[in-house]
């Protein structure tokens, strides 16, 4: 790495180039002769070019094409990131995040989704104590925990925040590529989602209380939770009632590209305020907003030009989640025993979540109004867990919690699941409708009627959208 800024930066524009490349070709290979959604693609690439595969592999004069960044030890010292890329490359990838979540919200039926939005409810609790208990208790029946003190339990409380994690971007992604995010099957994932990641910040405040032997309270975990709950619905309600003020006033700008600047930067605020102010995910601030504003003019006025943006900035986000799999983490202390347990761990623990989420998730949405078909859908929309996975392994990783073979298992299960959710979703939403009965405003259409789908519609209506 050069000293000159210039240099940094064109060094970047290089890795990003090769991120953008890749992307777009895994994703085309994937859904042309594959026939399986892009996004898969796209995350097999990130893990191909990641540090710990090809991309780390030294290529004489040119070096790596990307190296694991170096942070202080505390001591004076650098010690490999947990951050596995450049800071400057995450930015990039959770910037596309953020947007891929504002246009989701945008797509997003409000109506439908406030019809949805108490049996989201049911489905993201399940979703989240089924994987949770199951996660701990896996953790200490391969030894990497015990149950004899706090502090011998904390790597198990560690790994079932881990299992609770879903990642709503690659749910959202496949979900507009087939054009079923106003389904009430996508709807309710969405929902879900954004409750799930409400509880999952619960879940995971209360762990590091009782790892950093601080006070955790019924008091201190209902202040979470009403800031949570309280963030997220005064943004979707008085974002709402105040929507049609906001599209006036950005419709007032003429300038070009006006709509499209200005209407982001509230997404961005809504993002910055979510995670800063209120411990939420940022996707979270963004989708709200994008929900908010999805009855209004402004929306139509600007879902062309989001669409494109999201072209160029969408592959690189899943294509960076790709590359922070480190599945060298295995066997951190070189012990062949250690290997082989951390592997059967992780295949346990990868089977277990994806039977926590099929069954946490879709055994709920069978009691609240889907058939078996629309809790399958609703349950795999479910199971990926993405980045939120990989960050709160990264939490756990960093504070010594939890050790190098826990980490590399949680790894594996979160690619694992993450990899499988876009392959089953496709066929699953696939079929009739996934209620049990008709229900009242529910088009037939949106109800899961009509003609089968193929392997993969593009959500893109101009012609050189090809994701």
């Amino acid at each position: 790495m050069h000293d000159s800024p210039l240099a940094i930066v064109a060094e970047l524009l290089l890795q990003l180039a090769i991120i953008l490349v890749v992307a777009k070709l895994g994703g085309e290979v994937f859904e042309r002769y594959l026939k399986v959604p892009a996004v898969l693609g796209e995350l097999i690439a990130g893990i191909i070019i990641s540090p710990f595969a090809l991309g780390g592999v030294d290529f004489g004069f040119f070096g790596p094409l990307f190296q694991v960044p170096l942070e202080s030890d505390g001591h004076g010292g650098l010690i490999p990131s947990t951050l596995p890329v450049e800071p400057q490359i995450f930015f990039v990838a959770q910037l596309a995040a953020v947007i891929l979540l504002f246009e989701a919200g945008l797509e997003t039926n409000r109506a439908q989704f406030l019809k949805w939005a108490r049996p989201a409810s049911a489905v993201a609790t399940g979703g989240v104590l089924l994987p949770f208990v199951l996660g701990f208790f896996a953790t200490i029946l391969f030894g990497f925990a015990s149950l004899d003190s706090i502090h011998d339990a904390a790597p198990a409380l560690f790994m079932g925040a881990i299992m609770t994690a879903t990642s709503v971007g690659i749910t959202a992604r496949v979900l507009a590529d087939i054009r079923r995010l106003d389904s009430p099957e996508g709807v309710t994932v969405l929902a879900a989602a954004v409750i799930d990641d409400v509880l999952g910040i619960i879940i995971l405040a209360v762990v590091i209380g009782i790892v950093q032997g601080g006070d955790v309270t019924a008091t201190s975990v209902a202040l979470i939770f009403v800031k949570a709950v309280g963030f997220w619905l005064g943004l979707t309600i008085i974002g709402s009632m105040v929507s049609k003020y906001i599209s006036r006033g950005v419709l007032w700008f003429g300038g070009a590209g006006a709509h499209v600047a200005l209407t982001l930067a509230l997404a961005f605020i809504a993002a910055g305020v979510a995670e800063i102010g209120f411990g939420l995910a940022m996707i979270i601030g963004s989708y709200s907003l994008g929900l908010a504003l999805s009855d209004t003019e402004l929306k139509h006025e600007i879902e062309s030009g989001m669409r494109q943006i999201n072209n160029f900035l969408v592959p690189i986000f899943f294509c960076v989640i790709g590359m922070q799999a480190d599945l060298s983490a295995f066997g951190g202390d070189g012990v062949s025993s250690s290997v082989l347990q951390a592997i059967a761990f992780a295949v346990v623990l990868s089977l277990l979540g994806i039977v926590s989420k099929l069954l946490g998730a879709g055994g709920p949405a069978m009691l609240v109004g889907f058939n078996g078909r629309g809790a399958w859908r609703v349950a795999v929309g479910m199971l990926p867990r993405g980045e939120v996975a990989l960050i709160v392994a990264g939490i756990g990783l960093t504070s010594g919690v939890i050790a190098r073979d826990e980490f590399g298992v949680a790894i594996v299960m979160t690619v694992v699941t993450t990899v499988l959710a876009p392959i089953l979703l496709v066929p699953a939403f696939r079929g009739g409708s996934g209620l049990r009965k008709r229900l009242p405003g529910v088009a037939p259409e949106a109800a899961g009627h009509g003609d089968p789908m193929p392997a993969v519609e593009p959500a893109a209506t101009t012609s050189d959208d090809t994701h």
